[in-house]
């Protein structure tokens, strides 16, 4: 067992040894406990740990494990969602073709966005142009039961990924209360090295058997150094995946990465020969480290780095398209355009997208950046125009730094 349970520093421990530690209890602490003379506390403890620590991990394990389902539901939903985006996009700009207001209100001539929230927030805009149109009598929409199918699917979309943030939370609470129970467990194993070694002393060979380490071994591993800390231990975003390298060390024999959600527990990652590993993490921020082994046991840890993938907002909590968005070009006592608009309710303010194009010339896309962001006003002076051009300006909410529904374009020339 020494070879997993790698020192007696228990607050340090990753799942696994902490699993080895209370199953060594379990099995031997009986036998042991009239040679350590335990008090009834730490003795009823030491007998009953492994088998609540066993339940609560076992718990936290399955609970990701139907998160991971939920993800692949989103997965499997979204493929035909959008797969019929692009179809009914493209049968509305067959049908639409000579109607270039109708054109623009569909949003027919955006490309649809790689991003699953913002591809949602698409398809619903066709959704909603489709039911308004048909209430006008349009008489090119498209036939009902084609865009109820269509709504079926986005539908189904939106109550995976609700599905995946409820399943999350339920997985993130199991995590906490594995937290909080390895604290508890981390204290009492603790007192009782402290007293084991109280009783017995340090170097004592049935350490082993109620999960510790000798401090002072009868028989070392290779009677030499163990390795230094690894450097230059950094990562790349490589979206989905996280990409960790470090510099390489002479006559190691593996490296192990440990992660953390909250700085003090640590769980295994990886283990393994290379020098670098990818994984996709899951959202939210975590911590890691790395350190190297070799036939004496593992160094020390390298420094901490840490990332963060961003949430997603749940569907519906991004604010709504701005209203009563205008632009109207100002002479008096300069020129320059005035864009005006609601902030949506929920926002915190607005952002201003703008392209332009020489005057006459084909409507543009909407810029990848902001011209203007962080307006808190209902009203924006745009003093940065030129003669001979058309403008084309959007404004959306934004509410903890998440964008809401886009208003526009309105097109003004100068």
């Amino acid at each position: 067992m020494s070879y997993i349970i790698l020192d007696n520093s228990v607050w340090d421990d990753l799942y696994r040894v902490r699993t080895e530690r209370l199953s060594a209890l379990k099995n031997f602490i009986a036998a042991h406990a009239p040679a350590l003379s335990l008090p009834a506390e730490l003795l009823n403890w030491a007998l009953a740990a492994y088998d609540i620590w066993y339940a609560a991990l076992l718990k936290s394990k399955n609970e990701w494990a139907e998160k991971e389902g939920a993800t692949l539901a989103i997965q499997l939903a979204e493929t035909p969602a959008r797969e019929r985006v692009n179809i009914i996009k493209e049968l509305l700009a067959s049908r639409y073709a000579d109607y270039p207001t109708v054109r623009e209100d569909y949003d027919l001539d955006e490309s649809i966005p790689r991003a699953r929230r913002d591809m949602i927030i698409f398809g619903d805009s066709l959704i909603r142009m489709h039911d308004e149109r048909k209430a006008e009598g349009d008489p090119l929409v498209l036939p009902d039961a084609m865009m109820d199918n269509f709504v079926a699917l986005m539908d189904t979309l939106k109550a995976a990924i609700e599905t995946s943030r409820a399943e999350r939370r339920q997985a993130k609470d199991a995590t906490r209360e594995l937290h909080d129970l390895f604290d508890t467990d981390s204290k009492m194993l603790a007192l009782l090295y402290d007293w084991a070694v109280a009783m017995w002393g340090a170097d004592d060979p049935r350490m082993i058997e109620i999960g510790f380490v000798q401090r002072f071994p009868q028989s070392g591993g290779g009677g030499g150094d163990v390795p230094a800390a690894p450097t230059g231990f950094d990562y790349m975003w490589l979206e989905p995946f996280l990409k960790f390298a470090w510099d390489a060390l002479e006559s190691v024999t593996s490296y192990q990465i440990a992660y953390s959600e909250d700085g003090d527990t640590w769980e295994e990652l990886h283990t393994g020969e290379e020098v670098g590993y990818e994984y996709e993490p899951p959202e939210g921020s975590r911590k890691y480290r790395v350190r190297a082994r070799n036939a004496n046991g593992y160094g020390d840890w390298s420094g901490i780095i840490e990332y963060e993938v961003p949430v997603e907002p749940p569907v519906g909590e991004w604010p709504n398209a701005p209203e009563n968005f205008g632009v109207e070009p100002i002479t008096d006592p300069s020129d320059f355009m005035r864009v005006y608009y609601l902030i949506p309710g929920g926002a915190d303010s607005v952002s201003l997208y703008r392209s332009e194009v020489d005057s006459g010339g084909a409507p543009p896309v909407r810029s990848d950046t902001p011209y203007a962001t962080n307006l808190i006003e209902e009203q924006y002076a745009d003093t940065g125009i030129v003669a001979g051009k058309d403008y084309y300006y959007w404004v959306c909410g934004v509410k903890g730094g998440i964008e809401g529904d886009f208003a526009g374009p309105v097109m003004v020339s100068y």
